[in-house]
């Protein structure tokens, strides 16, 4: 299994151009969503387009839990009575 960039748009290109290319393959290509695409300079100051294969995404490692506060509910947060007014705390 190769795994570096897999060149596959050899033609002669300015970097501009190159990284126009690359955004217009990332918005229209039907790969897309599994690739990227990088410009690529190479040793003698050719520009190319490299794509790139993305990792699969990792499913969700667990359940999240998530308590809101209701509206009117009560405050789960207890005062000690010293400062609880109704209990004839401070003021």
């Amino acid at each position: 299994m190769r795994t570096g960039p897999r060149r596959i748009y050899s033609l002669v290109m300015t970097e501009q151009e190159a990284k126009a290319r690359c955004e217009q393959l990332a918005a229209e290509h039907p790969d897309r969503e599994t690739h990227r695409w990088v410009p690529v300079k190479d040793k003698e100051g050719n520009w190319s387009i490299a794509k790139i294969n993305l990792p699969p995404a990792k499913p969700p490692t667990g359940t999240e839990t998530r308590v809101t506060k209701s509206e009117g509910g009560d405050d789960p947060r207890v005062l000690p009575p010293w400062l609880d007014p109704p209990r004839g705390g401070i003021v």
